[in-house]
């Protein structure tokens, strides 16, 4: 018994001894692994703070610069309230306050005189209405004078002249072949007219209403209108244009001369065409006055040849009245058949010239033509008058009637340069 106790003993020692020894052996592994799971914590936190620290000094650096580059961008870009707080830049040196209001207010004076101006110069456009009317054909009711592609358009007319049985009217077109003519008044009332005379260089023809045909009440506010002069008007001259300046009858337009006394050649005479600023329309017509309502021209279709087609022009009084008084008479003018322009002193020095009438075109089959007259020459007389322009030309073919002959003297350059005088005999057409 006491050996087998005894032996029980010892197994339960050994196995007690060999726990122990088990335990010796986890014990340090389970350290090792605590030693190593500590490690590598330690190894992470010092890794992070190496690369935050580095990452910290990059972003540093970085943003250092972006700094420094956006407060160069800073410096060259004024920043936005300086927009908002004044529409001035500073540079300007205006003071902010009260700035804008005292530019505005300087801008609606300017703004409000130009619109007082342009109301006044249009009322004197209104007011001459009683002086229009509209040309109308009666078969037709449309424009009379089958002119060009403008023959839609209103025609206007204006009254010249007043007799103790007609009234003469001034239509803003020639007629070659009249029709059945009339006219009519701003409320509708319409007269019977006839067509007087014509004249296709300047564009302008006379009727005649007889005055029985007009109501009493309408006679009494007729006004016949007052010539005025255009002899040296200068560039930049306020005129008024009414009539049917942009197609439409008793339209009114305002403006300003942009050159004036243009040269324009017609057939045996030259008139003086006047440019303005006043936008052209096709079919524009009408009668053009100063700011005095006088007239000083007329809108006709011969001008767009000479000022353009980007702006109105017209014919100045002065240079067709002597025309316009023809017409009324029923004058015949006598056809000669050139164009040309006048030889002043000045020019005839430059040129060695003489003072005349220096010949631009002859007409194919023209009195002129015929008679042996040749582009280039210089009319200086006919027969014992001197002859210094082409409105005194014109004023002595007036003296004469169709079928007189006239000589002419000519200044004319031969084929050895050399200029000499010679005679020419020319039928009146």
């Amino acid at each position: 018994m006491y050996i087998i106790k005894k032996k029980e003993t010892n197994a339960k020692k050994h196995e007690e001894e060999k726990y122990n020894f088990i335990k010796e052996q986890i014990r340090p592994q389970r350290k090792r692994r605590v030693i190593r799971f500590f490690g590598k914590i330690l190894e992470s936190v010092v890794f992070a703070v190496i690369f935050g620290g580095v990452a910290g000094i990059v972003f540093w650096n970085v943003n250092n610069k972006l700094g420094s580059s956006a407060s160069s961008a800073d410096r060259n870009i004024p920043p936005v309230k300086s927009y908002i707080s004044t529409a001035v830049p500073e540079s300007t040196n205006v003071p902010e306050t009260g700035s804008s209001n005292e530019v505005s207010k300087g801008d609606m004076a300017v703004i409000e005189e130009h619109n007082r101006v342009a109301k006044k110069l249009s009322s004197i456009g209104d007011a001459f209405s009683e002086s229009l009317v509209r040309v109308i054909n009666k078969n037709k009711k449309s424009a009379w004078y089958q002119y060009s592609s403008s023959s839609n358009a209103d025609i206007s007319g204006m009254f010249i002249k007043e007799t103790s049985r007609y009234y003469y009217i001034l239509a803003s077109e020639s007629a070659l072949v009249p029709e059945a003519v009339a006219i009519e008044f701003d409320d509708g009332e319409t007269v019977d007219a006839e067509y007087l005379s014509g004249d296709s260089n300047i564009g302008l023809s006379v009727i005649i209403i007889a005055k029985k045909d007009v109501s009493g009440q309408r006679r009494r506010k007729i006004v016949i209108p007052q010539f005025g002069s255009t002899m040296s008007i200068p560039t930049g001259s306020n005129i008024i244009v009414t009539g049917a300046p942009n197609g439409i009858i008793y339209s009114v337009m305002t403006g300003n001369i942009i050159k004036p006394d243009i040269d324009m050649p017609v057939t045996d005479n030259l008139v003086s065409v006047f440019a303005t600023n006043i936008l052209y329309t096709e079919g524009c017509n009408g009668v053009v006055l100063n700011t005095k309502g006088r007239v000083i021209g007329f809108i006709t279709s011969p001008c767009e040849g000479v000022t353009g087609r980007n702006g109105i022009g017209f014919i100045g009084i002065s240079s067709i009245l002597d025309i316009i008084n023809s017409m009324v008479l029923e004058e015949e003018i006598p056809y000669f058949g050139i164009e040309g322009h006048d030889v002043d002193a000045k020019t005839a020095l430059a040129h060695k010239l003489e003072e005349g009438i220096y010949i631009t075109s002859v007409y194919p089959d023209s009195p002129a033509y015929l008679g042996g007259m040749r582009v280039a020459d210089v009319i200086t007389q006919v027969g014992s008058e001197e002859v210094f322009s082409l409105s005194v030309f014109h004023n002595i073919l007036k003296k004469h009637n169709k079928g007189d002959t006239i000589t002419v003297t000519v200044l004319r350059k031969s084929s050895d340069k050399n200029n000499h005088h010679k005679k020419i005999e020319v039928v009146l057409g």
